[in-house]
């Protein structure tokens, strides 16, 4: 959340009149198809494609989804009867000797579990709303002045159809109280997958696609800094079985990518955002609801229209994006930076349903239910929707062939520029560029920015 949303809220909360809610008016939909559109759909040009994803399966690979996911998501798009988790207990103790950072680590055996999410992060649904779209309203848009009614979203493969599996699971780190890391010292909540787990997800979803249930899509928006054998010969049997499978590149900017998006055989997904993030459509001052695309006041027109797409102009690569060293391969870039949507209840599972009548959102500590997150893990779904939709139009299609149609479509960028960006956090123009710095040389921008609308023309 961002800091003058949260202490505006704080400020003005009890002076804002409660509106009545009576339930939650999209219980019956089956799609968010006719929903608004968003910046990052537009920069992507979803308004130009036809497809919406039917008949494609998307497993999301992440931290499950949480209980509550009816509040956000129609019920038709996610398969709950194939959902499924796998997990491993680890158990950190300090180390012997002479480390004061050091941690000896036990590792359990490897179980099923459910797909209802971890309660140490909601990552997984924020990420599902990327792809099928989610229902909203937010109370700390009426606090700023843009009282919305609740309104559907529309996700950049609407019709696709989820599955999730959850891989990521919930630890407990101990302190290291004489560590000089302050991390480490502190100790705490983690959220976190093992390889073994990983590839029991992988191997699950690649055998839901042999028994029938393809087109299959693999979003994993996840990474560590090496690629295990489990889990990369998880990945050779999904990519054989014609499973595609995308992922993120990394948030480790100049430090280089992180696995399994470096690994070539995968389609890597690093993150880009928009000069006008946060920006009245045009130029000045900051507007709140610069996301959205919505037809009626309070909303301004042209809020969330992008840049024509034959220009790059608008467009710069997010500083955390990782950049792929030599041996490493980042394929192309979608948006990945400020993406609205559900992360409700941080930490834990509290939470207050986005159309009831109270003011959870507002007082006491419940969070709220929406977000804006960065990441190349938000930059991920967008590119696992767009091959959605080429599957949609061409079930037939195999992995090298979609990355194929991804990088050869995609608007390319500059390999070394710089881009004046609006710096919400710190209330400044910052300069962007592709560098590595002392590091020499690097990709920072693959193949370019993934455009949609190219990639369904070129879909034989």
């Amino acid at each position: 959340m961002n800091r003058w949303i949260a202490s505006l809220a704080a400020s003005l909360g009890l002076a804002v009149g409660a509106t009545a809610h009576a339930g939650n008016g999209f219980a019956n939909a089956t799609t968010t198809a006719s929903g608004y559109s968003t910046w990052d759909a537009d920069l992507i040009n979803i308004d130009k494609v036809t497809q919406t994803g039917q008949g494609v399966y998307v497993a999301v690979l992440d931290t499950g989804l949480v209980p509550y996911w009816r509040d956000y998501f129609p019920r038709a798009r996610i398969a709950t009867h194939l959902g499924t988790g796998f997990d491993q207990s680890v158990v950190f103790r300090a180390a012997s000797g002479n480390n004061p950072c050091g941690l000896e680590v036990e590792v359990g055996p490897l179980r099923r579990t459910t797909w209802v999410g971890s309660t140490g992060s909601t990552h997984g649904t924020h990420v599902t709303s990327t792809i099928v779209g989610y229902n909203y309203l937010s109370e700390f848009d009426a606090v700023a002045g843009f009282a919305l009614p609740p309104i559907q979203v529309r996700g950049i493969a609407p019709d696709a159809t989820i599955i999730p599996v959850k891989v990521l699971a919930d630890y407990q780190i101990p302190p290291s109280p004489q560590c000089p890391d302050p991390d480490l010292a502190a100790g705490g909540h983690a959220v976190f997958g093992t390889s073994a787990m990983i590839a029991a997800g992988l191997d699950y979803v690649t055998k839901l696609a042999q028994a029938g249930y393809r087109p299959m899509v693999v979003n994993m928006s996840l990474g560590g800094d090496a690629l295990e054998p489990i889990e990369q010969a998880a990945l050779d049997r999904a990519i054989a079985a014609g499973v595609i499978v995308v992922a993120a590149a990394g948030n480790e900017g100049e430090a280089g990518m992180s696995y399994p998006g470096a690994y070539a055989p995968v389609i890597s997904a690093g993150s880009v955002g928009w000069t006008g993030e946060w920006l009245f459509p045009g130029s000045g001052p900051r507007y709140r609801m610069w996301w959205l695309q919505y037809p009626n006041p309070p909303i301004l027109p042209n809020s969330a229209n992008t840049a024509d797409p034959s220009s790059a102009a608008e467009i710069y690569v997010s500083d955390f994006s990782s950049r792929a060293l030599a041996g490493q391969q980042l394929d192309v870039l979608a948006p990945g930076s400020w993406v609205r949507g559900p992360f409700p209840g941080d930490p834990g599972f509290n939470h207050l349903p986005w159309w009831s009548n109270g003011r959870g959102a507002l007082r006491g500590r419940n969070s709220g239910n929406f977000f804006y997150v960065g990441g190349t893990s938000m930059a991920t779904p967008h590119v696992a929707s767009v091959a959605a939709l080429m599957l949609q139009k061409n079930p037939a299609l195999t992995p090298a062939q979609i990355e194929s149609i991804l990088k050869s479509t995609a608007l390319p960028l500059p390999a070394a520029d710089t881009r004046l960006v609006f710096d919400f956090d710190h209330f400044a123009n910052i300069m962007w560029d592709t560098g590595c710095g002392a590091l020499g040389a690097c990709d920072a921008v693959g193949s370019g920015v993934v455009q949609a609308d190219a990639a369904l023309v070129a879909v034989p």
